[in-house]
């Protein structure tokens, strides 16, 4: 388990559900941030909600891209 930076994607109305997840590859929140907004940007409104967060999860290397990616996450670090 590794504590990194990930963008999440809620959806739902009352109670929210974590849809998606994304590794942030230089562990920036700033790029964390931009990703956030452009999303937010092709999103229609609805009920889907994305916020960057420091997270403990497990992370694998994708042997063809050599990208890390998340494969579960464990709880949202405070």
């Amino acid at each position: 388990m590794e504590v990194v930076i990930a963008l999440l994607m809620f959806m739902g109305g009352e109670t929210q559900t974590l849809k998606e997840h994304l590794y942030i590859q230089d562990q920036k929140m700033s790029t964390c941030l931009k990703m956030q907004r452009q999303a937010r940007k092709s999103t229609n409104g609805g009920r889907v909600v994305y916020q960057c967060a420091k997270v403990k999860a497990t992370i694998i290397i994708d042997e063809y891209s050599k990208n890390k990616k998340i494969t579960s996450i464990a709880s949202l670090d405070d």
